[in-house]
């Protein structure tokens, strides 16, 4: 018989017809699942977690620190669904629709008020667009960090990249699977390597800062992991590495659900590879103190997203943990959690703050838009992270959800993650002023 402990109760929806429905995180036999049920479609659960501890733990010192909604400063902006590449796993089930793309002119609009946000320019692929050079420019006129998430192919071409630079291109974030073709045919329908290679290339010698997102499936390049690190450590052009388990969105809904990863599973994989030296311990001060760095200044941050910083030493990396004493800060962040005293006040409290001095160049990048400029050479964010779907989406996290979501389909949504699971309404049934709420149904 299995043995359930509730840990939170919570709203999600169901992934069949996304109706509003209670859900439970339990503890179930040594594992965390969320559990729901719809009265028409059955019960659903999904893995969260293969260590309790990790997540109860982690889970109550979020919650004691962030007890309302953020305001949004980081928007992705889906400016197009057509792509270059046809992607059997592609979460923004890319060349699919008649969806039209982002106008210029609702860019223009959306911007204006705006100063130091991040504008995530995406797709599908936003080098599609004829006229992405002129969007980069004004985002940048506008005062504000103009984002480029790609695939890479046209950024293989040393001169496109250079003439987004020339317009105000801040930084790019580049979709990398690894070093192994055979899990780039299996995941991206074609052989890639080469081309990555060259955008990398380019991007190094343009200086232009960079994220790795290295998008992860069960049983393909689970194995990648660790040989992506360990390029990013010795090109300091690279200033983050994002590992991204791959959800259920757009044609991926078509693979198993099992083939699917949340972030938990990666750092046991990243544990593994790098022998203890990132450890999930670790991970778990470092955590902590991160979000209470982000919530003194009411910056949002999912709950799913975890991540840990290293410093690059010769041909080779620290962990955080060997030059700054998280377990002492840990403890200390515990006994204050609870304090009547602000985030603010509670965060500046610590007598070993001048030790958060690696630290904190990362964490107050994001107060005025995240900016990777703004990382040292000698700093690398590495995170496991998830794009909510309709399995794993939980209200009381989406709400502090780091990015939001502008499209022409959808209109402007705060909650990114809300967004995501919006994308699944057929076009014909889709109302654009519809959002998703505790009390409302999505279907």
């Amino acid at each position: 018989m299995q043995t359930n402990s509730l840990i939170r109760e919570t709203r999600s929806v169901c992934p069949e017809c996304l109706k509003t429905v209670k859900a439970e995180v339990l503890e179930i036999e040594g594992k965390v699942y969320m559990v729901k049920e719809c009265p028409q479609h059955g019960r659903f659960q999904l893995l969260l977690s293969h260590h309790p501890w990790y997540y109860r733990q982690l889970d109550d010192f979020y919650f004691s620190l962030i007890t309302k909604s953020f305001p949004q400063r980081d928007y992705i902006v889906h400016l197009t669904d057509k792509c270059n590449l046809n992607c059997p796993i592609c979460l923004a089930d890319s060349n699919s629709s008649q969806t039209e793309d982002y106008p210029m002119d609702s860019l223009r609009e959306f911007l204006k008020g705006k100063r130091n946000f991040k504008i995530d320019l995406m797709g599908a692929e936003p080098t599609t667009r004829d006229d992405l050079p002129e969007m980069v420019w004004m985002v940048k006129a506008s005062g504000n960090i103009a984002a480029l998430h790609t695939n890479g192919i046209k950024i293989a071409e040393f001169s496109y990249l250079k003439a987004l630079k020339e317009r105000g291109l801040k930084e790019v974030h580049l979709q990398f699977d690894g070093f192994d073709d055979q899990a780039y045919k299996a995941i991206r329908g074609t052989g890639l390597l080469e081309t990555k290679l060259k955008a990398l290339g380019n991007l190094e010698r343009l200086n232009i800062p960079t994220d790795l997102k290295v998008t992860i499936v069960r049983g393909v390049n689970e194995g990648q992991m660790a040989k992506v690190l360990d390029y990013a450590v010795k090109h300091k052009f690279i200033k983050e590495v994002f590992f991204l388990g791959c959800r259920y969105l757009g044609r991926a809904k078509e693979l198993p659900i099992e083939r699917c990863m949340m972030p938990d599973e990666l750092i046991d994989i990243i544990e593994e590879q790098t022998a203890g030296r990132i450890s999930r311990q670790s991970i778990f001060r470092f955590q902590k103190i991160y979000f209470s760095f982000l919530a003194a200044f009411s910056v949002k941050k999912c709950f799913y997203n975890q991540h840990f910083l290293i410093r690059r030493q010769g041909e080779g990396y620290l962990p955080i943990d060997k030059f700054i004493d998280l377990q002492d800060i840990s403890v200390k962040l515990d006994k204050i959690k609870n304090s009547k005293l602000s985030l603010i006040s509670r965060f500046l409290t610590f007598d070993n703050l001048l030790r958060l001095k690696d630290l904190s160049p990362v964490a107050l990048s994001f107060l005025r838009g995240f900016n990777l400029s703004r990382v040292s050479d000698k700093n690398i964010l590495l995170g496991f992270v998830s794009a909510c779907d309709a399995y794993s989406f939980d209200f009381q996290i989406a709400r502090n959800c780091g990015k939001g979501a502008v499209s022409a389909r959808a209109g402007v949504q705060d909650i990114g993650a809300m967004d995501n699971v919006l994308r699944d309404i057929p076009q014909s049934s889709f109302e654009p002023k519809r959002e998703l709420n505790e009390n409302s149904c999505a279907g």
